[in-house]
């Protein structure tokens, strides 16, 4: 205690300490009435007034312990004490600007306290200035290498800084120093979570909620777990637990719209989504699922706006690219010379084009496009109007010697609902010639797509070619391999159930050559697949396409949140297993509808 309290009559000390004494035994009640107390008879006892405030927080009464604080510094301004208690008890009340502030008044006053140390990287650090922060920690791990509690902060900021093999071996030595910490259980599990060992990050939160049974973050987390290992019924439980526990809390809503989301609730999902947003609008992580959801229930305006948050996430689906030209709204009159850039995955490039029709004959702008180059013949004969650059990690030298007015992503086009018409042509004499080869009678020819190469959803979507066997005695049809990368021991499946009404045409390397791959697709009657490159550019073409949809499917808008429709791609039929019910039921009824199908002959 400091001299303020060895000054106190007795029986007032006596009080203070008394109150010391229940408040490190747990007993709050009796401690806040003790200080209080105190503070009646002698309302400038310093260690009261501290005390009492600490409590205050401690019980989630910040903005009661303020005024308190506030009063004793006024008094004793060179108490780092003090201070020390005011940053903790601002950071309880979310006031980070005015934490970090009094936790740099504390650190002038005693730079070598360890609590001030650790209280001031802890302000850096809820600031988001992750780097001041880290070197806050490591300060204070120089000197105090077991303080747990700087290994388990020092890894979030390790973790946030990009830092994954530094922040899961910071998290490590937390958990060695106070393996009873839920803390650090919950910590280490977030961190495995991040690398899809989902396995090893559940045993965490298990403990963690074994050893402190009501803790919403690791709830939150367990649930996040869960949903991605497809337990999504759980994961809901989970979140719903959370919510309450939380009075609302923004993570416990938005795990609980991630949940529904995957279920396919759609509506509740948005609903979850919006509670979430209305208490951080600023979360991006939130606003992108919400998009999804939004565009998956044909929500489009509101969709697309939140669509634009996915550069603000944490890990964004591809790299903003740096022009030195501004960057169209995408509203109002089209700049005269405009440079678009394609963005994320294959199948992404491929939908957003649906919306350059619109876009040329807007206007009499010159257009550039940058994309992979493996688009660039297919699109050279789609848009013969337009220019194109083939996409590399660093820009072209040539592109960026252009005198281009503006620039956009072109996920930043869409504004409103798909067109829904074809828009690619492929090479039409190469994909007479294949047909011809393919076609042996009247028999239908059927091109088969069964993998996707997404590292985070593409196992997700995946089938092995065993799960085509319902197709197998299927007559008057041949198979067409349609699939990237496919594996000789894949080809060898299909050719056991199929015999010599499978093809693979090694002429076609349907990864390298999309133009080759468009013509293949328009030699055929119809295209099976799962969600993949194949199965938009079949879409884009305006083939028919039949797409076995994954269970979660409302993650990949474009297959909308229920029927076998979509406004994407007119020409598409979509096929939903039902919940928990695999693949084998899909395929039975794609075998069936396969036997209803129009022959070539007899059109």
């Amino acid at each position: 205690m400091s001299n303020t309290a060895l000054r106190l009559d007795p029986a007032a000390l006596e009080q203070l300490q008394a109150g010391l004494d229940a408040h490190r035994r747990g007993d709050l009640a009796l401690a806040e009435k003790l200080y209080r107390a105190v503070l009646a008879a002698a309302p400038e006892t310093l260690d009261a007034a501290n005390l009492l405030a600490r409590l205050l927080v401690q019980v989630g009464r910040a903005t009661e312990a303020a005024p308190l604080l506030r009063h004793a510094l006024d008094r004793s301004p060179a108490e780092a004490g003090l201070w020390l208690s005011y940053t903790e008890c601002l950071l309880a009340a979310g006031q980070v600007v005015q934490a970090r502030e009094a936790a740099e008044t504390a650190r002038r006053l005693a730079p070598n306290d360890a609590d001030v140390l650790y209280l001031w990287s802890e302000a850096q650090r809820l600031a988001g200035a992750w780097e001041m922060a880290a070197g806050g920690y490591r300060q204070l791990l120089a000197s105090k290498p077991g303080h747990a509690g700087a290994w388990l902060q020092l890894g979030d900021c390790l973790r946030q800084m990009g830092d994954r093999p530094g922040a899961l071996e910071a998290a490590k030595r937390a958990l060695k120093l106070a393996p009873q910490a839920p803390e650090c259980h919950n910590n280490l599990g977030g961190l495995m979570a991040a690398q899809d060992d989902h396995a090893t990050a559940l045993g965490h939160f298990d403990e963690a909620l074994r050893l402190r049974p009501n803790y919403p973050l690791a709830l939150i987390n367990k649930a996040g777990s869960l949903r991605e290992t497809g337990q999504a019924d759980a994961a809901l439980a989970l979140a719903r637990q959370a919510v309450q526990l939380t009075q609302g809390h923004s993570d416990a809503w938005l795990a609980q719209a991630q949940a529904l989301h995957v279920l396919g609730n759609l509506p509740a999902a948005i609903a979850a989504y919006r509670e979430a947003l209305s208490r951080r609008p600023q979360d991006a992580e939130g606003q992108w699922n919400y998009a999804l959801a939004a565009l998956a229930q044909g929500d489009f305006a509101n969709g697309w706006l939140a669509y634009r948050w996915r550069w603000r996430k944490a890990e964004p689906p591809l790299p903003h690219r740096s022009w030195p030209w501004p960057e169209w709204s995408g509203d109002g009159t089209v700049p005269q010379k405009l440079l678009l850039w394609g963005e994320q995955g294959l199948g992404d490039r491929l939908l957003f084009l649906q919306y350059l029709p619109d876009l040329l004959t807007a206007g009499n702008a010159d257009l550039t496009l940058e994309t992979d180059p493996r688009l660039i013949p297919l699109l050279r004969r789609s848009f013969p109007q337009m220019r194109f650059a083939a996409e590399a990690p660093q820009a072209d030298p040539a592109l960026l010697a252009g005198t281009f007015d503006a620039h956009l992503p072109m996920g930043n086009l869409p504004r409103r609902a798909p067109p829904g018409k074809a828009y690619l042509q492929a090479d039409a004499a190469r994909a007479t010639e294949l047909s011809t080869r393919y076609r042996r009678g009247d028999e239908r020819l059927i091109g088969l797509s069964w993998r996707s190469a997404n590292a985070a959803l593409g196992a997700a979507k995946s089938l092995r070619p065993e799960a085509f066997a319902p197709l197998a005695d299927l007559p008057d049809c041949r198979f067409v391999c349609l699939q990237y990368g496919a594996t000789e021991a894949e080809h060898a499946a299909f050719r056991s159930m199929f015999g010599d009404r499978y093809i693979h045409d090694p002429a076609i390397d349907a990864q390298s050559d999309l133009d080759g791959l468009a013509a293949q697709i328009a030699a055929l009657d119809l295209v099976l697949t799962i969600s993949n490159v194949t199965a938009h550019l079949a879409g884009a073409l305006g083939q028919p396409v039949w797409l076995l949809a994954p269970e979660g499917k409302s993650r990949f808008f474009y297959l909308m949140g229920a029927g076998e429709g979509t406004p994407w791609y007119p020409q598409m039929r979509i096929f939903r297993p039902p919940a928990g019910g695999g693949w084998a039921g899909v395929l039975q009824t794609v075998a069936n509808r396969l036997e209803s199908l129009e022959k070539p002959g007899s059109r």
